[in-house]
Order: C-alpha cells, then structure tokens, then sequence
C-alpha cells in the first residue's frame, strides 16, 4: 500500500479546514439568534431571531464558498 503524496494530503487538510469553517460560519449566527431570543422573551421572537440567524449563517457560508 502506497502513501499518499504529499499534493493529495493538503488538499484533504484544505478541504477539513473549509468543512470547519463552513460549520463555524453556519452554527455561530444560529446559536447567537437563539440565545437573544431567549434573554429577549422567548416565544415568537425566539423563533424570529433564530430564523435570522439561520439567514445569517447562510448568507456566511454562501460567501465562503464563492471565494
């Protein structure tokens, strides 16, 4: 069995990095809307701000991807 060269490892260590941070990117907004919403009241405004959030993330790792 042959090691993978050295070409083939960085690209698999480039595409784990942008897996990390497209998941940072998408989880952090939506983690931030749910905790406003809940130090806010709960409820239809929880629900507002974690649909923001989630549009946030969204539009974040639209981004990172096109670059």
């Amino acid at each position: 069995m042959s090691r993978p060269n050295r070409e083939s490892q960085m690209s698999a260590m480039a595409a784990l990095g942008l897996v990390g941070t497209l998941g940072l990117t998408v989880a952090a907004p939506i983690v931030a809307g749910v905790l406003l919403g809940v130090y806010l009241g709960g409820g239809l405004i929880l629900v507002g701000t974690l649909f923001l959030g989630l549009i946030g993330g969204l539009y974040g790792a639209y981004r990172i991807v096109l670059k």
